[in-house]
C-alpha cells in the first residue's frame, strides 16, 4: 500500500515559515495520526522560531536538505519568487506540489514552465482554493460550458493605500463600495500581486488567466477582505461570497487559506474523501 493511501501517515514538507506557514506547522504537528510534518524549509534567520514551535522536524535552509528529509507533498507559503525557483525542481523531483505564491504564475513564462513540470511529473500540481474555501464548482463547469467568470476582491479602503490603487482612486474619500479596476486575472494579479493570488487560483480553476475577470473594489465600512464569484455555465449560474472576520485591520484574518489546504493535504489519508 502506498505511503499516500487513506490511512497512512502523508509525509508533508512546508517551504515557508511567515504567518501562514506557521499556522500549517501548529496544526499539522497537532495532528500527526493522519499527517506527518518532515520538514519545514526556511531562512537561516527563522531557524529558532521554527524550533521552538514544533519538536522533531527537519529545520532546514536548503533545497539539498530539504529534498533530503524525502516529503511526499510540498507546501509553498513562501513567495512568488520561491515558487520560481524551486517549483520546477520539486515536481522534477517526484514531490507533489500545492503552491499559494500563485501569483507568480502571471508571468506566462512561469505559468507555462510549471504546468509543464507538472505534466511531465513525476510531481504532481494541486491548486488550492485558498481564501475562497471551495473553486470546485467552476472545474465542474469547466466540464459544461463555462463561459463566464468574474472574481470581486473587495478590501476596506485603508488596505488599498501604498498599493496602486492610489493612483485609481482617491480612496479618502471613498464613501460607498467602488469598483476601481475591471480587467483580466493576469493583468490584475501583476498590479497587485500580494493581494489577490486567490484570483489566479480561480482563474486557474475555471477559465484561465486571461479569460478570466477580475473587479478590485474599495469600501469604506468593511475591516477584512470579501470575495466574490460570478461564474454562468451549463448546470446554471453560481454566485459565491467568502467573508472575513470582523477584526482589526493589521490582526490575523485566519482566512480559508489554512483550512483550504489542510482539507487537500487530510482528503489523502482519509477512508472518506469529501
Amino acid at each position: 500500500m502506498p505511503a499516500d493511501a487513506p490511512g497512512n501517515p502523508l509525509r508533508i514538507g512546508l517551504i515557508g515559515f511567515g504567518r501562514i506557514g506557521q499556522r500549517l506547522a501548529r496544526y499539522l504537528a497537532a495532528s500527526p495520526d493522519r499527517t506527518q510534518l518532515v520538514a519545514i524549509l526556511l531562512r537561516p534567520e527563522q531557524r529558532e522560531a521554527a524550533q521552538q514551535l514544533v519538536n522533531g522536524v527537519h529545520i532546514c535552509t536548503t533545497w539539498d536538505e530539504f529534498r533530503a528529509t524525502h516529503p511526499m507533498i510540498a507546501v509553498e507559503c513562501a513567495s512568488a519568487q520561491t515558487l520560481v525557483s524551486l517549483g520546477t525542481l520539486i515536481l522534477g523531483a517526484g514531490i507533489d506540489l500545492i503552491p499559494l505564491s500563485l501569483a507568480a504564475l502571471v508571468d506566462p513564462a512561469i505559468e507555462k514552465a510549471l504546468l509543464a513540470a507538472a505534466s511531465a511529473g513525476p510531481g504532481r500540481l494541486e491548486i488550492a482554493a485558498g481564501a475562497m474555501g471551495s473553486i470546485d464548482f467552476l472545474a465542474a463547469g469547466r466540464l459544461d460550458d463555462l463561459r463566464a467568470v468574474t472574481f470581486r476582491a473587495i478590501y476596506p479602503a485603508a488596505r488599498w493605500v501604498g498599493t496602486p490603487a492610489e493612483g485609481m482612486i482617491n480612496l479618502p474619500a471613498v464613501a460607498k463600495r467602488t469598483i476601481f479596476l475591471r480587467t483580466s486575472v493576469r493583468e490584475a494579479a501583476a498590479l497587485f500581486p500580494r493581494h489577490i493570488n486567490v484570483a489566479v487560483g480561480v482563474a486557474l480553476a475555471g477559465l484561465g488567466l486571461d479569460q478570466t475577470i477580475a473587479e478590485l473594489a474599495a469600501d469604506p465600512v468593511l475591516t477584512q477582505a470579501m470575495f466574490e464569484i460570478d461564474a454562468d455555465a451549463g448546470p446554471g449560474p453560481v454566485h459565491l461570497t467568502v467573508a472575513g472576520r470582523n477584526v482589526a485591520l493589521g490582526a490575523d484574518p485566519v482566512d480559508y487559506t489554512t483550512f483550504s489546504v489542510l482539507r487537500l493535504l487530510r482528503r489523502r489519508t482519509e477512508r472518506i474523501a469529501i
